[in-house]
């Protein structure tokens, strides 16, 4: 943040708002471990991209962080998946093994999961709670999946049903409600003046990007994104940390979700995506403002993100088709050396694939309109063959795909399978995943251990020489943990596909399954590289040691203080 306008937001906070905000019912007193803990979640900035950030000025107060000497930077791991979902069950619950992605198909319910339904975060976040210890407790939480103990939890996914009170919209009290009203109605301002000129560039921007890539697939929904879901959200989310600063609560969470959504579409180095990372660092220029104009209060500032972007080419151009398309239709698949599957198919799944398939050709004959309206036809009997959408086509198999994973259940079992019951079940198909341009790595559970299969290559993964195979391959140390790890989740596919480092890439990053230009979820190295920015006294790459989620939730629970209450109760 430019030095007058920070120097604006510290004066305001501490001469006016910490006044008013301390006498209210939500001020909070000094924690027992005399400090507060502000942790700031950038949704999908990886290591790399942050520095690309800084280096081309488009993280000016995050360089300042750095630059005065009162935080570091140091490298951290997202953990696998990298996704949000699984990030966030390990940092507020302590899991390591409950959440396989952002949608998954729930074997034992016979229905898909997605963790942009409140319904399934709160279900899941049931288990999560049951099974670890909440870090927000006496906190707040701001657009997370999950809440993390804080209450209210009407702010997070999982409590999104929630009845509005007086205490969610921080109007216990006069004090608190008079607090509440100076911050956020600079949030509505903002809002209300930014729509418009959103509104009005986004289609512009969507008209050229159509035009482009020939396809306007997910384009609608991201023209709302970012015209109402990322700039409210971040806005509210920015305004709301600032507000609980002033009143001293000991831990504040906000999650940013920005960035993520506009490298899903346009790629994580494009400009719009960059620029909307800078327009999240003035943001978090008005947070770090707050937080420093009341040092007595001593909040630590940790800056970090669950998972980094690799640059992605969506199946279907290397394809020519959908990937249910391509695994689930009898016969030889299009794209890639033809490998016999006819006992593999069948059910609603196998025709929907050939239905979509004979459009696809027809609009390959058919002229102008018409072709384009075939094409558009096939893309939406596709959608059905993605068993992590409602009304997905059923058979014996089902796949889900997921930014650069994807997972392929057998239906023909409760629990997961072990390799030789799956080639005995569904001949022939670990062969056309492995040998599949858009696939570099299937995963599957060895009667003896894990399995990574790539083309005609078969790598014991448990064992020394085939993680260090998939270490070298994939280009990161971690690798083979990784693709462990995933395997050991009861809910992940019977078969994980991985687009890292896949022939269709031309070495152009991963293949993603869905079609987007951005992807998460696999074990390419910018994914998995993540960082944190944290107070320069815990010392240089404070956080290299970390290797998944798990790892921050037992700092921060130690940080906070309440990790040595917790064992002198027991």
């Amino acid at each position: 943040m430019r030095e007058p306008r920070s120097r604006l937001v510290q004066g305001l906070v501490k001469r006016v708002l910490r006044p008013v905000a301390k006498k209210g019912r939500m001020a909070c007193s000094q924690p027992l471990s005399g400090r507060r803990l502000l942790l700031l979640h950038l949704d999908g900035v990886g290591h790399k991209q942050l520095v690309h950030a800084m280096a081309n000025g488009l993280a000016p107060n995050i360089q300042k962080l750095l630059r005065d000497g009162t935080s570091k930077l140091s490298s951290c791991r997202a953990g696998a998946p990298t996704s949000t979902p699984a990030f966030q069950a390990g940092l507020l619950y302590g899991s390591t093994d409950q959440v396989p992605g952002y949608t998954w198909f729930e074997k034992k319910l016979g229905r898909e999961m997605r963790m942009d339904r409140a319904a399934d975060a709160r279900l899941l976040e049931a288990e999560l709670a049951a099974a670890g210890e909440p870090l927000l407790e006496r906190g707040t939480v701001y657009c997370s999946i999950f809440s993390g103990g804080a209450r209210p939890r009407r702010w997070a996914l999982s409590g999104w049903n929630e009845s509005l009170t007086g205490k969610s919209l921080g109007l216990a009290n006069v004090h608190d409600a008079l607090a509440a009203t100076l911050v956020h109605s600079a949030t509505a301002s903002r809002i209300a003046g930014a729509l418009g000129l959103d509104f009005a560039s986004g289609l512009i921007e969507t008209a050229r990007w159509v035009r482009g890539v020939g396809s306007m697939q997910h384009e609608p929904q991201f023209l709302f994104h970012r015209v109402l879901t990322e700039c409210l959200f971040a806005e509210f989310t920015a305004n709301s940390c600032v507000i609980d600063i002033a009143r001293g609560t000991p831990i504040v969470y906000g999650c940013f979700i920005g960035y993520d959504e506009y490298a899903h579409r346009r790629g994580p180095y494009s400009h719009l995506a960059m620029l909307k990372l800078f327009e999240l660092d003035r943001m978090l220029g008005r947070i770090i403002a707050a937080a420093r104009a009341l040092p007595e209060l001593k909040y630590e500032l940790y800056l970090f993100s669950d998972h980094g972007q690799a640059a992605t080419v969506p199946a279907e151009q290397v394809l020519g088709e959908s990937l249910g398309e391509h695994l689930l239709a009898d016969g030889a698949t299009a794209g890639s050396r033809a490998v016999a599957f006819g006992a593999a198919g069948g059910g609603e799944t196998a025709a929907t694939a050939a239905r979509a398939r004979w459009l696809r050709r027809m609009s390959g004959v058919l002229p102008g309109v018409l072709a384009t309206s075939a094409l558009a036809w096939a893309r939406h009997n596709s959608h059905a063959l993605d068993a992590g959408q409602p009304g997905f086509a059923r058979g014996p198999l089902l796949v889900v795909p997921s930014g650069d994973i994807a997972h392929l259940y057998s239906t023909e079992t409760k629990a997961p399978i072990h390799e030789a019951e799956l080639r005995a079940r569904h001949p022939c198909l670990l062969e056309r995943c492995a040998n599949s341009p858009a696939i570099g790595f299937t995963l599957v559970r060895g009667d003896r251990g894990p399995i990574a299969l790539r083309g005609s290559l078969r790598m014991l993964i448990d064992k020394p020489e085939g993680a260090v195979e998939l270490n070298r391959i994939v280009g990161h140390p971690l690798a083979a943990t990784y693709a462990r790890d995933l395997l050991r989740i009861e809910r992940a596919g019977d078969v994980i596909l991985l687009g890292t480092a896949a022939e269709g890439a031309n070495g152009r990053g991963a293949v993603a399954f869905p079609w987007e230009f951005g992807s998460h979820g696999g074990l390419a190295p910018e994914q998995l590289d993540i960082f944190m920015v944290h107070p320069a006294s815990l010392g240089d790459e404070a956080f290299a040691d970390v290797v998944r989620p798990a790892d921050l939730h037992r700092f921060f629970l130690t940080r906070s203080g309440r990790a040595q209450v917790s064992e002198h109760a027991a």
